[in-house]
């Protein structure tokens, strides 16, 4: 079940960013313990339903190539590429990174709004444009990442963009 979140695309997020989320997402991300992942979307799984287009193209948040290249994975793509596996779908590369903007830890909505502005843009494609897009991300915080992935999404023609975070945090 996807609740609708504004301005433009749906969001599923499946536990609030606190806790035992939030140390296994850290666990992932800083300390390379990308195996959790597995177990998050079985999890994940057994509390949301994923009811996509049949047309519907995987992607998720980019990370800048020389911060990637660094921690040796995307924790995001590794999130998709599970979803991936559970719906059936291939995982696209649909987003660049453009600038090596600073880490959103620690910065106010407004800082990180603007943080964010204008870094991502869609990658040369192949193929046709999707019309569908499942967007993932590991957390949802003030939505700012979501909504720049989603302007450049919906500048390159995609009608419907659905969000998918493994958690959410609720309180800033």
């Amino acid at each position: 079940m996807f609740e609708v979140s504004p301005p433009t695309y749906r969001l599923a997020s499946v536990w609030e960013y606190e806790g035992i989320i939030e140390k296994a997402i850290l666990k992932i991300k800083y300390d390379g313990c990308y195996d959790i992942v597995n177990e998050l979307i079985e999890k994940a799984f057994k509390k949301i339903e994923m009811n996509l287009p049949p047309d519907t193209y995987i992607t998720y948040v980019p990370m800048y190539k020389k911060k990637e290249r660094q921690r040796g994975f995307n924790q995001a793509k590794l999130i998709a590429e599970r979803i991936g596996e559970k719906t059936g779908r291939s995982v696209a590369d649909l987003l660049e990174k453009t600038k090596d903007n600073r880490t959103q830890v620690g910065l106010n909505p407004k800082e990180r709004l603007e943080n964010v502005r204008d870094v991502f843009t869609v990658a040369p494609m192949k193929e046709a444009k999707p019309l569908s897009v499942l967007l993932v991300d590991d957390v949802y915080t003030t939505g700012a990442t979501m909504n720049e992935c989603t302007k450049a999404l919906r500048r390159a023609g995609v009608k419907n963009i659905y969000g998918f975070t493994i958690a959410r945090k609720l309180r800033i």
